[in-house]
Parts: structure tokens; C-alpha cells; sequence
């Protein structure tokens, strides 16, 4: 899924038919602070291969902060196509399933890397703008004492977001917002075959909000 983002983003911004000129163009960096939410699922099998306990956590949420970097391509004064990355992870608390006892206790977390959004953003001439997108991240489990999980790999979503942008000096813009996520639902285990000694974690309903603060620069 990454090539196609890949490849959507070469070919707007450097194929002959969309020639780039650098009047068209704005980079520029963003302050997230974003809270998001998940309904999981773990199920625990012993060494027979029976389901043993199963442990649900609906509406689990979790709060993080991150920077984004982003450019654009404006089509017309109104239009623009965008990419944004996230070069730092997103991560989640780490959850302890404490029923295990003592040093036996099983721990999990995840690192959301690499999210990386293509977007259309329609801006109004007195500064609003609403955003579509669609995002892409890899998810990265971390465990003890479950074996090794495998890591889910990367998880497709979309993005809607509403802002303002006040236009400063020297073509600098200052961009305030707020959007929202919702992601495919994701599945977790730890090798096991044949659910001996098996835990299989899904994650279901991924949605977050979050605010921005952008600095752009427009060419």
C-alpha cells in the first residue's frame, strides 16, 4: 500500500503532465495532540489448545503528541493536493493483564509508525478549509511474557479535518484545525499454531481526534 501512495505522489508531483512549478507549492510542519480510542479483544489459550479466558476493553483510549511534516500542490487558489508524514511513532500506554501474577505478568503495547496521509484540502477565501484523506500506517506490538507477536503490518484509514488559515507576512501561514481518523480493524498473535499456548489480541473500531497547529510556506 505504500508503493500506491508512492506513486500517486510521483506522479502529481513530477510527471510531465503535472509539471510542478515552484509557485504552485507549500511545505510545512504541524503540532498534533490527538486522542484516540479502540475496542480490543485478547483471548488466552492453554496448552491444550482451549480458550481459556477471554479479556474485552471497549472505548480504551489514550492520549500522545507528534509532529507531522507536510507539502502541497495548489491545482487552483482553491484546490490543493497534500501528503503529510509523521517521522516519530504514535504509541499507546502499555496494558498489563495482571491476572497472570507477579513476574508471569503479560504486557502490550503498540507504536502506530510511519502514518502517512494523501490529502485534497478546498480552502474558502475568508481562510477555511475542510481536508479528505487517505492514511496508511505500520502498527509495531511489543509484548513480554506472551511470546512474540507478530506485528499486524500496515492498517488503511481516512481523515476528515476542518481549519482556518491566517495568511502572514512573506507567503507564512499559520493553520489551526481539527480532524478525524477511523482505521481498519487490526489482528495480533503470537505464533502459536493450532491456538496452543496461543494469545490472539483484535483491536476494532481504531477512531481518533486530533488538533493542529501548522506553520506553512507558500512559493
Amino acid at each position: 500500500m505504500k508503493k500506491i501512495i508512492a506513486t500517486i505522489v510521483a506522479l502529481i508531483f513530477s510527471t510531465s503532465a503535472y509539471a510542478v512549478e515552484l509557485s504552485n507549492l507549500s511545505v510545512g510542519a504541524s503540532l498534533n495532540h490527538g486522542i484516540y480510542g479502540a475496542d480490543g479483544k485478547e483471548e488466552n489459550f492453554d496448552h491444550l489448545g482451549v480458550l481459556g479466558k477471554t479479556t474485552k476493553k471497549d472505548g480504551a483510549a489514550f492520549v500522545d503528541s507528534y509532529a507531522t511534516l507536510f507539502v502541497e500542490l495548489a491545482f487552483t487558489d482553491v484546490v490543493s493536493l497534500g501528503v503529510s508524514y509523521a517521522p516519530d511513532a504514535i504509541s499507546t500506554p502499555t496494558n498489563i493483564n495482571d491476572d497472570e501474577g507477579g513476574t508471569d505478568d503479560i504486557t502490550v503495547k503498540a507504536d502506530f509508525n510511519d502514518l502517512t496521509t494523501v490529502y485534497l484540502l478546498a480552502k474558502s477565501p475568508i481562510g477555511i478549509y475542510g481536508k479528505v484523506g487517505y492514511s496508511q500506517m505500520d502498527i509495531d506490538v511489543q509484548s513480554t511474557n506472551a511470546g512474540t507477536y507478530a506485528d499486524p503490518g500496515t492498517t488503511d484509514g481516512m481523515e476528515i479535518a476542518l481549519g482556518y488559515e491566517h495568511e502572514a507576512a512573506d507567503g507564512v501561514s499559520i493553520r489551526a484545525e481539527i480532524a478525524y481518523h477511523d482505521f481498519e480493524d487490526v489482528k495480533a498473535d503470537n505464533g502459536k499454531s493450532s491456538n496452543v499456548d496461543a494469545n490472539k489480541i483484535t483491536i476494532t473500531n481504531m477512531q481518533g481526534a486530533t488538533g493542529r497547529i501548522s506553520l506553512v510556506k507558500s512559493f
